[in-house]
């Protein structure tokens, strides 16, 4: 009998929505434009964060630069004694490292290492490499191991990329150096490696019009079990003319330059949660004399408070689950198929024009649980208010019409 009762009440409710269809529509439609808008940018942005967090795990444990009057400057090789002294650093290696073009308009990464140093680092970025190629070796020149983001850039003209490819680098005085593709590799990441191209310390100074002696950065990786903040405490303490930056501080910076952004359009998506509360809040209340007689009828023929709470609830969690499943599928269609136009491009910045492989976009179980709930649950306070003040009206004053 109890179950029976449930199942005409949600029958009732269900005559309902089809009754009213301007109102269902309206609520419809706007939780489908607030559900779009939030899933939009929280798919992109779990991405983005699962993106970034790959490229802090293939990067050193620690870079350091130098500051002169609070800004980066070159770094002269004799650092590299004193880095290497410090208790807890296991390897310090220069890198030098740049923005170059190869005349597509584009700006590309280029990062000249020590080959020896990077070969025995496990996982680092560009050590692995796809089949067919190899990674650089010690006596290696104007050779390079490039990422998959240059192998579609080529493409897009027409060009095939392989290992004994060359390739031709405007340098920074105008020249034009060649480069013997060698290797592809392999990354989880796609915003920080997606695009780099990776070559010796001197030919990634020549290309970027560096000094013999001089690097962009350290590259530190720590002994194993070594307490991470520590050595960068005597890094810092030792050497005071450096910034020292931990791979959780990269992994801070690179979440606020993009996080940041979701958080706008996160901001922007309650003023519309807002808005579509108060659609809800007015529509339910609009037609109250009607509803309230309705109530009055149910109340009349044997239904109580509880009753008429469970059909408006119902009602509402019907809507908000089709509101939110339809605009989370567009949100869906939008990222993943049509690449999130104008949205990748706000949350991205210059990131995203070599990304032809696809944005980095990830969907969890907690992100969908959020998004229904968000959907759901003030739809249902916006919609059964109404509905408990008509309800707790005694049914023979409102059918008076009093």
């Amino acid at each position: 009998m109890g179950l029976q009762k449930h199942s005409n009440l949600a029958s009732y409710a269900i005559g309902n929505i089809l009754k009213y269809r301007t109102r269902s529509t309206a609520m419809i439609v706007a939780l489908i434009f607030s559900t779009f808008l939030l899933g939009s940018a929280e798919f992109l942005r779990e991405g983005v964060m699962m993106d970034i967090a790959a490229s802090v795990d293939e990067g050193p444990d620690i870079v350091v630069q130098r500051l002169v009057g609070g800004r980066q400057v070159e770094v002269h090789s004799s650092w590299r004694e004193n880095l290497s002294s410090i208790t807890g650093v296991r390897i310090a290696t220069p890198r030098a490292w740049g923005y170059f073009d190869i005349g597509t308009g584009n700006l590309l990464t280029i990062m000249g290492i020590n080959a020896t140093d990077y070969g025995n680092i496990v996982g680092a970025t560009g050590t692995e490499i796809l089949p067919g190629g190899r990674f650089l070796e010690q006596t290696d020149r104007y050779r390079i191991v490039v990422g998959q983001g240059i192998i579609d850039l080529m493409s897009t003209a027409r060009v095939s990329i392989s290992a004994g490819s060359i390739l031709s680098i405007i340098a920074q005085n105008g020249s034009l150096i060649e480069f013997e593709v060698v290797g592809i590799f392999d990354t989880d990441a796609k915003i920080y490696s997606y695009d780099m191209i990776v070559t010796d310390l001197k030919s990634a100074q020549e290309v970027l019009g560096l000094e013999d002696e001089a690097y962009t950065d350290f590259a530190i990786w720590t002994d194993y079990g070594a307490n991470l903040n520590d050595v960068a405490f005597r890094i810092d303490t030792q050497m005071p003319e450096t910034r020292v930056l931990t791979r959780d501080a990269m992994d801070d910076i690179m979440m606020k330059t993009y996080g940041g952004r979701a958080g706008i359009i996160a901001l922007i998506w309650v003023v519309v949660l807002m808005t579509v509360v108060l659609l809800t809040f007015t529509v339910s209340s609009a037609g109250s004399d009607e509803a309230r007689r309705e109530v009055g009828l149910l109340k009349a023929l044997g239904f109580d408070t509880v009753d008429v709470l469970e059909i408006r609830m119902i009602e509402s969690l019907i809507l908000s689950l089709l509101g939110a499943s339809f605009g989370m599928s567009f949100a869906i269609i939008f990222d993943f198929y049509l690449g999130a136009p104008i949205l990748s491009g706000y949350m991205l910045g210059w990131s995203i024009l070599l990304l032809n492989a696809g944005l980095p976009l990830a969907i969890s179980g907690p992100t969908i649980f959020i998004l229904y709930a968000v959907a759901i649950v003030p739809i249902l306070v916006g919609t059964v208010v109404p509905a408990w003040r008509n309800a707790i009206t005694e049914p023979d004053i409102v059918l008076r019409g009093v």
